[in-house]
């Protein structure tokens, strides 16, 4: 198994972004492998957890997984080959985003100013539209989610992201939500995707404490 340190980790995805092809960086958190058995306390529903396997099971080398520490000794065992984590994947540091907002914000600074700033995106988010431009800019498109039961509106989202045309990022500020949206994106849309995990609750908690 190989696993990626944030340098390498970041120096893949901005080559990929530089070269303008098609890929993914999704975050896969232990919770998520935990909420795919039925027998987990809380467990996902049956349709989304079939749309989370597609999303792991896709072996396509533009398909960046960022997963926790947690999880690599059980990949190296063999615990998850069933559903896509299999030892001999490449794996990427996980919440690559949020590492780089709160160690080295140039580096994050830049990445979103030179790449996603200039180009055409759509978020997907829990937060409203002033927290959202304020780390995308005013000209990114947004799909505010609800939080409550956002399983059952899964359809629905991707729906809305069919409407946007000449999109070339769609960047995920959703948790989990992302995992079960992936697989419908990458096999019928052509956009790219970026999975900021937390970096926006992150920013919204820094701006508070300095007020």
């Amino acid at each position: 198994m190989t696993y990626l340190n944030p340098e390498e980790s970041i120096k893949n995805i901005t080559l990929a972004m530089n070269k303008r092809e098609k890929f993914s960086y999704i975050n896969v958190p232990k919770s998520s492998i935990i909420a795919l058995s039925k027998n987990a306390e809380n467990s996902f529903p049956s349709h989304f957890a079939k749309n989370v396997i597609s999303t792991l099971k896709n072996n396509d080398t533009n398909m960046f997984k960022a997963i926790s520490h947690t999880l690599m000794p059980e990949i190296e065992q063999g615990k998850h080959y069933k559903i896509g984590l299999n030892k001999k994947g490449q794996y990427y540091y996980s919440n690559i985003f949020e590492y780089y907002y709160l160690n080295n914000k140039d580096i994050y600074s830049t990445t979103v100013n030179y790449f996603i700033k200039n180009a055409a995106s759509v978020v997907i988010s829990f937060h409203d539209k002033k927290v959202i431009q304020k780390h995308f800019g005013n000209n990114a498109h947004i799909i505010n989610v609800a939080y409550v039961n956002y399983y059952e509106k899964i359809d629905d989202i991707y729906t809305q992201l069919t409407e946007f045309d000449g999109v070339d990022y769609c960047i995920m500020d959703c948790g989990v939500l992302g995992l079960g949206l992936m697989s419908k994106i990458w096999d019928n849309l052509n956009m790219s995707v970026l999975d900021f995990g937390k970096t926006l609750s992150l920013g919204k908690v820094t701006q508070s404490a300095q007020q």
